[in-house]
């Protein structure tokens, strides 16, 4: 054997097994936010990976991410998607204001051209989509921007867990009109605020902004107990 094949070939394997994993991991993780693994959902490692195709390591570490992630739970009968109370939820939803409203406020003290533009862009496709469903996914990706517009990384990879942890738990109202009709209204105040550097506002907007998207959730939730 040639000096260093054997630790490329290991690197490749390594690389090979990491790919595995992630895409494991992201065909699981969209089958929860999808809603086809609703809460309570066993996640039987055989039955992943018979049904996917794949050797049963990678759909094994894609658990245990997912697990990691908060939407995956070990309970009596095995690993099944994550149940949260109403409560729980109204918790996770009250992290996110609190980090969020943070991140606005970051945004307004540091925004770039760049940073305004894009949350523009994504704004004006979000109130011109005629689907909904496409609108109502615009909007969440306007709030991915907003994060990315604070600079702080920290605050955005929170968030974007937070975010994960509440997917399972959206709701049609979401995108019912008067909710999207609203969020049209408000989410062009707050750029307004954080362009024009007014901290105190972005932050306050922003916190106002999510506490009535929250009472919408929670109240459809409500609802369907």
């Amino acid at each position: 054997m040639e000096p260093g094949t054997g630790s490329s070939v290991t690197r490749k394997q390594a690389v090979g097994s990491s790919d595995a994993v992630q895409a494991q991991y992201l065909r699981l993780q969209e089958e929860i936010f999808s809603g086809a693994l609703p809460p309570g959902s066993p996640v039987l490692e055989t039955v992943i990976s018979t049904r996917y195709g794949v050797g049963r390591a990678p759909v094994r570490e894609a658990i245990l991410r997912l697990e990691s992630d908060g939407l995956l739970h070990r309970g009596p009968r095995g690993v099944e998607v994550r149940v949260r109370s109403i409560e729980e939820v109204a918790e996770i939803y009250q992290a996110r204001i609190a980090l969020e409203a943070e991140a606005a406020a970051q945004a307004a003290r540091v925004r770039s051209p760049l940073d305004l533009e894009r949350l523009r862009h994504v704004q004006e496709r979000a109130s011109s989509a005629s689907d909904p469903a496409e609108a109502r996914a615009l909007h969440a990706r306007w709030h991915i921007v907003l994060a990315q517009a604070s600079r702080n990384t920290t605050i955005a990879e929170l968030l974007e867990r937070l975010a994960w942890q509440l997917a399972p738990y959206e709701t049609a109202s979401l995108a019912d009109s008067p909710n999207l009709n609203a969020t049209d209204g408000e989410h062009p105040v707050i750029l307004d605020a954080i362009s024009s550097g007014d901290v105190d506002a972005a932050r306050s907007l922003l916190t106002t902004h999510l506490e009535r998207t929250r009472d919408v959730r929670i109240a459809a939730l409500v609802r369907a107990e």
